[in-house]
């Protein structure tokens, strides 16, 4: 590749690799606040903890089927993944339609 391409992609790696560890942390967050006080989550806070990281949604199922240590570090494994993937792809889509929208202007 030219130096030409890599300062072309540059923002957008930046831009997708921000998104993902935004979408990580986020999850964890939720994550922890659910496995250490799971109190807090009435049926209105558990839509929104939804709305900002859908993943969550496994939460809910994890609690009705098992308690086991295993189908817990899978099921928590999967809601910060899926949703670090969810953000990094929202971030590309969001990318693509601006460029699209608005190109840049060759010099």
């Amino acid at each position: 590749m030219s130096a030409d391409s890599r300062s072309k992609h540059a923002q957008f790696l930046k831009l997708v690799a921000l998104a993902f560890v935004v979408g990580f942390a986020l999850a964890v967050a939720l994550c922890t606040v659910w496995r250490n006080h799971p109190g807090v989550f009435t049926p209105p806070v558990r839509v929104a903890a939804v709305a900002i990281c859908p993943p969550f949604l496994l939460a809910q199922v994890f609690e009705t089927t098992s308690d086991a240590t295993l189908a817990f570090v899978i099921t928590i494994g999967t809601i910060v993944f899926a949703n670090a993937f969810l953000y990094a792809g929202l971030a590309s889509f969001v990318y693509f339609l601006i460029s699209i929208l608005f190109p840049r202007r060759r010099a």
